[in-house]
C-alpha cells in the first residue's frame, strides 16, 4: 500500500527570523521572571 507523500513545506526565512527574535524575547522574559522569584525567595528567607 502506497501512502500519499505529504506536501513539502516551504520555509520563509523572514518568518523564521521573526519567530527567532520572538523566541529570544520570550526566553529573556521568562528568565527575568524566574530570577525575580529566586531573588524574592532569598529576600524572604534572609537571616535576621
Amino acid at each position: 500500500m502506497n501512502l500519499p507523500k505529504p506536501p513539502e513545506q516551504q520555509f520563509d526565512p523572514e518568518e523564521w527570523a521573526k519567530r527567532k527574535s520572538a523566541n529570544k524575547r520570550l526566553g529573556i522574559l521568562f528568565g527575568v521572571i524566574v530570577l525575580l522569584i529566586f531573588l524574592g525567595s532569598i529576600w524572604k528567607y534572609r537571616p535576621l
